[in-house]
């Protein structure tokens, strides 16, 4: 199994099952968030499902316009097109299983995100090759995901007048396949 941490939150990811194990019909991973961190921006998934499972510990979720805290055991459906967002907000680390149906193409999306962020001095002060990587990252999967609310429309100005100057490092999707 191959895993990845985001350097900056600690998040790890571990992929259980991948889209060729299962045909591209869904992948799972287990996420592993140290206490009291969150998770990635509000973004949306347009074409898939995320099912979200709590293994040990707590899950706050933000979706359909609401806040979800998942316990041990307990388990929620975010549906296809919809922002939402979590984080961990207890004192230890929180363990769950996400899997996405189907599988597309969000094993790029995570491992290359994780490699955009881990290359920054500063992730939270995100630079222009930042705003060109994600952009290209998302060029390269059209319509499978996007960032949501007020970050959305903020990021796509960013990134078309980073473009005009800077070029993207990421792998492509076809590159990543490749090695994945």
């Amino acid at each position: 199994m191959k895993s990845i941490t985001e350097k900056s939150s600690g998040e790890t990811i571990t992929f259980v099952k991948t889209s060729k194990d299962t045909q591209g019909a869904f992948t799972e991973i287990i996420c592993t968030i140290p206490a009291g961190k969150d998770g990635p921006p509000p973004h949306i998934h347009p074409l898939q499902d995320e099912i979200f499972e709590v293994i040990e510990g707590k899950l706050e979720l933000s979706a359909q316009g609401k806040k979800i805290v998942l316990e041990e055991g307990q388990s929620f459906n975010v549906s296809a097109n919809t922002a939402h967002t979590f984080s961990n907000p207890l004192d230890r680390e929180t363990k769950f299983r996400a899997t996405y149906k189907p599988a597309l193409d969000i094993e790029y999306v995570l491992v290359q995100g994780f490699e955009i962020i881990n290359s920054q001095a500063n992730p939270n002060k995100p630079g222009f090759q930042m705003l060109v990587d994600f952009d290209y990252l998302l060029n390269q999967i059209p319509g499978q995901y996007k960032f949501a609310g007020a970050a959305g429309t903020i990021f796509k100005m960013f990134a078309a007048i980073a473009r005009l100057f800077i070029k993207p490092k990421v792998k492509s999707l076809k590159d990543h396949n490749a090695s994945f």
